[in-house]
């Protein structure tokens, strides 16, 4: 299961990623993906309520699911979506949660259009309706189609080599 491959460091989980080092920590700092696949917070009756908006920030260790959410942020931001619009979709539990269930990479498509990053998530069972909704949002100009199976595929690649076992090869 694609969730049980090894985590990483923050080092390593920034060239998963495809940015430099500084840069992934800079974006956890600002909030890159929330509080998205955490328990929500406990709190002592009559204590300050606020959860902290940039909880990885403290991380030493990244996993498969949260890497993927985060390569796919980096996609849509050098796809010129703002790092606020790319945060907001890459910070969904619903896309959190598939990515976690999988067993293998699934090609499932994301279908974004600007200018806020509205999107629709086509699961395999969904993909028959996406040539009609891809016309529709092409209606709005210009559109980004990610397949969410080659961002696991690259992610588990990248685990493989950086844990130079054939473990995470086999995932992908």
């Amino acid at each position: 299961m694609l969730m049980n491959l090894p985590g990483v460091t923050s080092a390593a989980a920034a060239k998963v990623v495809g940015i430099g080092y500084e840069g992934f920590r800079s974006y956890l700092k600002r909030g890159l993906l929330g509080r998205v696949g955490m328990l929500p917070g406990f709190h002592v009756p009559g204590s300050d309520t606020a959860d902290n908006p940039s909880p990885r920030v403290g991380w030493k260790t990244f996993g498969f699911s949260d890497l993927c959410l985060m390569r796919t942020a980096k996609i849509l931001m050098d796809s010129g979506f703002s790092f606020a619009s790319a945060n907001s979709v890459a910070s969904q539990h619903e896309l959190w949660s598939r990515l976690q269930h999988d067993e293998a990479p699934t090609d499932r498509f994301l279908l974004l259009w600007p200018p806020y990053g509205d999107h629709i998530l086509f699961d395999p069972s969904d993909l028959h309706l996406l040539p009609q909704r891809l016309k529709e949002a092409e209606a709005h100009g210009v559109v980004t189609l990610i397949n969410l199976g080659d961002v696991q595929r690259h992610v588990a690649e990248e685990l493989a080599v950086i844990h130079g076992d054939s473990a995470s090869a086999k995932a992908a």
